[in-house]
């Protein structure tokens, strides 16, 4: 963080806000100033519609009593920050100021985005990334649609990073880095099927039939669970492939 940024912002699992290292405490009558800075980091954090936050935020208040409530809210964050221009409004659009705040969102979507060597560690990147994303975006904090959409969308991309990880491991006959991948996808998305397949690949692989098995089994008492249905064709296939695989393994041989 440069020597100009002042604040820092964790959105990545327990919301938290600070100053100079200082955590600042949000009292409950500043809640709407709160959400407005979780919303206004949700959308981007630039040039943010007032329309947009006012149906984030205020969607059964309109027009000129709908706009009041923003332009309060957003005086009242920047009397929280104490930095009038860590928050701009110019042409009915609000942006922060990131000279001056640091948000962890932020990090984490630039380490996604920074230009990749193929020769490089994946799994280092994705330690990096799984040390910046410290939990679900607002997990804590609320259920409101623009939230669930960002928790998402962030989800999924740290998901698809975890899994093209795991497969340029594969391809490199990296078996056990690639089952490590496996399993910090399965942390994050415990019903995501491809993900146990993966495991249950790599398990495979290495010999581990009894392990390949029992991730099959978590796989399906989570979907049968939650959502009441058994694991899909492919997974099924895999599963009776691996049985077989160790139903011709000599005893004695440690399964």
């Amino acid at each position: 963080m440069s020597g100009h940024e002042r604040f820092r912002v964790h959105v990545l699992g327990r919301f938290r806000l600070t100053k100079e290292d200082t955590p600042i405490t949000i009292p409950p009558r500043l809640r709407k100033p709160q959400e407005l800075l979780q919303a206004l980091i949700a959308f981007g954090g630039t040039e943010v519609s007032a329309g947009a936050l006012i149906d984030a935020l205020w969607p059964d208040s309109e027009g000129d009593a709908a706009y009041h409530a923003l332009e309060s809210a957003l005086y009242r964050l920047r009397q929280l920050l104490g930095a009038r221009d860590a928050v701009r409004m110019e042409g009915g659009k609000a942006s922060l100021n990131r000279d001056q705040l640091w948000v962890d969102m932020w990090e984490f979507e630039e380490e996604l985005q920074r230009p990749h060597d193929p020769k490089a560690n994946h799994i280092e990147r994705i330690g990096r990334l799984r040390l910046l994303y410290q939990g679900h975006f607002l997990q804590h904090e609320t259920e409101r649609p623009w939230a669930l959409k960002a928790r998402q969308e962030l989800r999924d991309r740290l998901l698809r990073a975890i899994r093209d990880a795991a497969r340029e491991c594969e391809r490199a006959r990296r078996w056990e880095d690639a089952a490590n991948l496996y399993r910090a996808g399965i942390e994050l998305d415990s019903l995501n099927e491809g993900l146990y397949r993966g495991l249950m690949l790599c398990h495979q692989e290495l010999g581990d039939h009894s392990e390949a098995l029992q991730a099959y089994r978590r796989c399906r008492e989570l979907l049968t669970r939650f959502l009441g249905i058994p694991p899909n064709a492919k997974t099924q296939a895999l599963f009776h492939s691996v049985r077989e695989r160790a139903a011709c393994v000599p005893a004695g041989s440690g399964l």
